[in-house]
């Protein structure tokens, strides 16, 4: 019997969260455009995952090729890989697809296929919209066949922006009674709290809007202004919600009872944490209060207008799943909105803000806590727990907290990060290519401190020879004698890394100091100054 329609909490998919991941999944699948979607392309492109090791499974008990997928340098053979999917069988089912790899595949793309990126359907053709397009571009050498190192992640905001402009959460993949456009309620909500001078939206109240019926933002301000007073009369405190109170609020509004449906920690939590992540990928929301508000990027002012102002809405009936619906849905999301999608960067280079902001966190977070962010960071098995920076991707937060680091230990440093931020200083996108991460300075040091969290033998490649070139060209075209060196920091550093610096130093007359998370901690708290790290033992 077919599940009745009801109403559902606005939850994205957490199968792939990281948006360079989606366009690398992207780029595999773009491989089989315009294929009949059947058994036997489902597993060739399973198959290409694993080879690109995108996807790790969890059931994978050899520790040799274990091993082997923490080596980026190491190509699996064809025997290798079927028996890979032989001995990790996927325990999971999803509608029109096969127990197993099949539904695999569908949890990887359908969240893609949601935002108007690509379509499949079994024994129909794939197809991959111009957006999908360009996100794969973004990533992916389709000339050379390799994925890139660095990427454009504003060009990747803006397709995001461009996809939640229009993305509803009545549609047919969710079949969800409630219907409304997340982002532009979200916009619209923000700037009303603003206009009547009212705080912005609390991360306590977010849970509300993941369950609410419709695009009436009047109705969802009062409903909010209405919570903040209520909560006030008992507690004397503001925003001082109970998740209790928050979890039973958001019940009634999915008019259900079903705790085991709607479980506490996914309303109050884990949806809300992937809700922030997906909007802060746009561009045009920043976090306030050290993490406990988000509001709009003032930065991004014009498109926030812009988006509000939009009427577009799929036409079609949302609550229809058939594939020619889902069809007509991919055609409405894979539109795209050339104000929106740009190739110009976001205007985010508030290097003021950004320096503030790391002193405030500096005089904030103790330098324990920096540290023990920063391990974990590095690490594959650990999760930050702290409200604002577990909403930060880890490649971001690793350029972040290094800034702050360094900010922390040394009082007479600049340290200016190049990553992008928001319009307080709060970091969006990593550092473009073509710059150092940071640039840290003294009256007599330059130095230019790269982080990558790659840990095997391809940091030589992708890593070294590019902080080569890039700390030649400063030399060359600097207009001071300072001394100047780069830093490379990883999580491990692989062995050729060290004979690369030896090279460097010998040829280029360079010095390239590297350390591990672990190392660089020390070394940065054993130092007086900057100059210390320029560590030439290490270059021997």
């Amino acid at each position: 019997m077919a599940r009745k329609n009801e109403r559902k909490i606005l939850s994205f998919s957490t199968t792939i969260r990281n948006p360079r991941r989606i366009c690398e999944f992207l780029a595999i699948l773009s491989k089989f455009e315009n294929q009949e979607l059947t058994h036997e392309i489902i597993m060739n492109i399973v198959k290409d995952v694993l080879k690109n090791k995108l996807y790790i499974p969890r059931a994978m008990k050899d520790i040799l090729l274990k091993n082997n997928f923490e080596d980026k340098n190491y190509i699996f053979t064809d025997e290798e890989l079927n028996y890979i999917i032989q001995k990790s069988p996927q325990n999971h089912k999803e509608k029109n697809f096969e127990l197993g790899w099949e539904s695999r595949f569908d949890t990887w793309y359908k969240l893609m296929s949601e935002f108007g990126f690509c379509y499949y359907s079994k024994n129909k053709k794939i197809l991959i919209s111009e957006s999908g397009k360009i996100l794969i571009n973004a990533v992916y050498d389709i000339h050379n066949n390799v994925f890139k190192d660095d990427c454009d992640e504003s060009l990747i905001g803006s397709i995001f922006l461009n996809a939640l402009s229009k993305y509803e959460i009545g549609n047919p993949y969710k079949k969800n009674l409630n219907y409304n456009n997340p982002l532009r309620v979200l916009l619209k909500l923000l700037q009303k709290l603003k206009i009547n001078n009212k705080s912005p939206l609390n991360i306590k109240e977010i849970p509300i809007l993941l369950c609410w019926h419709n695009n009436n933002t009047e109705e969802l301000y009062q409903y909010i202004i209405d919570l903040r007073n209520e909560n006030y009369d008992l507690t004397s405190i503001h925003f001082n919600y109970s998740d209790e109170v928050i979890y039973t609020k958001c019940l009634e509004l999915l008019e259900s009872n079903n705790q085991k449906r709607f479980k506490f920690n996914q309303v109050i939590k884990e949806a809300v944490d992937e809700y922030i992540r997906k909007m802060r990928i746009t561009g045009v929301i920043s976090i306030r209060g050290n993490g406990k508000f988000i509001d709009i990027n003032s930065d991004e002012i014009e498109k926030v207008k812009y988006i509000i102002n939009l009427n577009s809405c799929f036409t079609g009936n949302y609550l229809d799943d058939s594939e020619a619906n889902k069809l007509n849905f991919y055609n409405y999301m894979a539109e795209i909105d050339s104000y929106l999608i740009t190739t110009k960067q976001i205007s985010t280079d508030n290097t003021n803000k950004k320096i503030d902001k790391l002193k405030e966190f500096a005089n904030i977070y103790q330098a324990e806590s920096i540290k023990k962010e920063l391990m974990i960071t590095c690490s594959k098995k650990q999760s930050s727990k702290d409200d604002l920076l577990k909403l930060i991707d880890r490649p971001l937060r690793f350029e972040f907290l290094t800034a702050i680091y360094l900010t922390q230990n040394f009082s007479n440093l600049h340290v200016i990060p190049n990553y992008k931020s928001d319009d307080e200083g709060y970091p969006i996108f990593t550092a473009s290519g073509g710059k150092a991460d940071i640039i840290a300075f003294d009256e007599n040091t330059e130095s230019y401190i790269e982080v990558s969290l790659i840990q095997d033998r391809t940091q030589t490649a992708n890593e070294m020879i590019p902080i080569t070139r890039h700390l030649q060209e400063y030399i060359k075209n600097s207009t001071n004698n300072k001394n100047k060196f780069s830093v490379f920091i990883a999580p491990n550093i692989h062995s050729d890394v060290k004979t690369y610096a030896q090279f460097a130093k010998d040829k280029f007359k360079i010095n390239i100091p590297y350390y591990n998370i672990s190392d660089f901690i020390a070394k940065v708290e054993d130092s007086e100054e900057i100059i210390d790290l320029n560590d030439e033992s290490l270059l021997i």
